[in-house]
C-alpha cells in the first residue's frame, strides 16, 4: 500500500480533492446516492471502562449519569419509526454485566416485535455497547439485533496501549469482532484519526486491517480531545491532521471497499460546521440523527464541543450537498448481503447430492 501511504504524506490540496471525488464516484457508481438513517438513541452514560481519552470515562467524577428506562428507549424507537425511519443505534457506554445484557435482549425484542406486527420488515437494530461474550453477542443477535459497531481505534498494539489502561487490550477487541462476525452480524468497526502518536504508517496499517478483516460497516473520526480526560489534559499536538486525515481515510476506505456502509460521523461534523458534507463527499453513505431525549443530551460527551444538528436541518444538508436520504429502508451493508448470499449457495451445494454437486 506505498501509493496510500503517498497519498496520505501529500499536503497538496488538490491531492485531497482528487481524492474525494474518486471517492464520491466509487460510491455514486456502487451505493447510488441515497444516504440511510440510523437513529441514535443514547440510552446510559455508565461505563465501567476508563480508556483515556473518553469523557464517559469511569473515573470521570464530573460527569452527570444517567439511565433510560426500557419504556423510554422503546418509545422513541416508536416515534422514530412513524417519521419514516427504519433502523435504530442504541448505544451506551460499555457494563459487559449481566443485568444490562438482559436490559438490552428485552428492549431488542420489544422493538422488533411491536414494529413488525404490521407485517413489515420493522426497525432494524444496531448495537454499539463494547466487549461482551460471544454467549451476550449471541442472544442480542437472536433478539433481533442485526449490525454490530466496535470501533477498534487503532490496530497498533503500542499505540493502543497508550489511550487505554492495561486492562483493556486490543487482543480482547479483535477477539469480540470476530465474535461478531462468527455469529453473523453487519460487523463495524473504525478509528480514531490524529491520535496522539499516531503517524501515516498507523493509518495504512488501519486500512489494511479493513481490508483484511473485511467489515461490512465503517464508522471513524477525528480524535477530539476531551478537557475530563488525562489525554484532554495533556498539550499534545497531533502528527496528522485530524480533519484532513479523517477525510483521507473516508475516502481511501470508499476506495478500497466500494460495497461498505459508512458514517459521516458526529465528530467529523463537530469539528467544523460544513464537516456533513464533505463526509458525505468522501464516500459516507450513513447519517445518525441523535435521539436522545434533550435533557440527557448535554451528558453523553465522548469528547469535546459535540455537534448536536435538529432532523429537519441534517435533511436540508443532505440534500444541499446533492444526496438524498433513504427512508422506510434499512440500506443493510451490500458487502455484508453478498457474503451472505455466498454462504448459502455454498451450504446449499454442501447438502446436494455428490453427483448433482460436481
Amino acid at each position: 500500500m506505498s501509493w496510500i501511504e503517498n497519498i496520505l504524506k501529500d499536503d497538496n490540496p488538490a491531492t485531497l480533492e482528487e481524492l474525494i471525488a474518486k471517492a464520491d464516484q466509487v460510491r455514486r457508481m456502487c451505493r447510488g446516492d441515497e444516504v440511510y438513517l440510523r437513529g441514535l438513541i443514547e440510552i446510559t452514560n455508565y461505563c465501567q471502562r476508563n480508556c483515556y481519552y473518553c469523557g464517559l470515562r469511569r473515573d470521570n467524577n464530573a460527569l452527570e449519569r444517567y439511565r433510560l428506562k426500557a419504556e423510554e428507549i422503546i418509545e422513541l424507537a416508536l416515534q422514530a419509526h412513524k417519521l419514516g425511519f427504519q433502523s435504530l443505534a442504541l448505544q451506551s457506554g460499555e457494563n459487559p454485566d449481566r443485568k444490562t445484557v438482559d436490559f438490552l435482549v428485552r428492549v431488542v425484542s420489544e422493538i422488533r416485535e411491536l414494529t413488525t406486527r404490521d407485517g413489515s420488515i420493522g426497525l432494524g437494530i444496531t448495537l454499539s455497547v463494547g466487549e461482551l461474550s460471544y454467549a451476550d453477542y449471541k442472544r442480542l443477535y437472536e433478539a433481533g439485533a442485526h449490525r454490530y459497531l466496535l470501533r477498534i481505534e487503532t490496530t497498533d498494539p503500542q499505540l493502543f496501549a497508550s489511550i487505554h489502561p492495561p486492562s483493556q487490550t486490543l487482543g480482547k477487541r479483535l477477539e469480540c469482532l470476530y465474535y461478531l462476525k462468527d455469529l453473523g452480524y453487519q460487523v463495524g468497526t473504525g478509528i480514531m484519526v490524529g491520535l496522539p502518536g499516531q503517524t501515516s504508517d498507523h493509518l495504512v496499517a488501519d486500512l489494511q486491517f479493513f481490508v483484511d478483516m473485511d467489515v461490512d460497516m465503517i464508522g471513524l473520526g477525528p480524535y477530539i480531545p476531551h478537557p475530563q480526560t488525562p489525554m484532554g489534559q495533556k498539550s499534545v499536538k497531533s502528527q496528522v491532521d485530524p480533519w484532513v486525515h479523517t477525510l483521507k481515510i473516508m475516502a481511501l476506505t470508499r476506495i478500497l471497499m466500494p460495497d461498505i456502509n459508512m458514517v459521516a460521523s458526529t465528530a467529523l461534523q463537530s469539528l467544523r460546521p460544513d464537516g456533513l458534507k464533505w463526509g458525505l463527499r468522501a464516500g459516507a453513505n450513513v447519517v445518525m440523527p441523535i435521539l436522545t431525549p434533550i435533557e440527557y443530551r448535554e451528558h453523553y460527551r465522548l469528547y469535546a464541543n459535540k455537534n448536536y444538528k435538529p432532523f429537519s436541518q441534517l435533511k436540508a444538508e443532505v440534500e444541499e450537498a446533492g444526496f438524498r436520504l433513504g427512508l422506510w429502508q434499512w440500506g443493510d451493508s451490500l458487502r455484508w448481503a453478498k457474503r451472505r448470499q455466498q454462504s448459502e449457495e455454498n451450504n446449499e451445494a454442501g447438502h446436494m447430492p455428490a453427483e448433482e454437486a460436481m
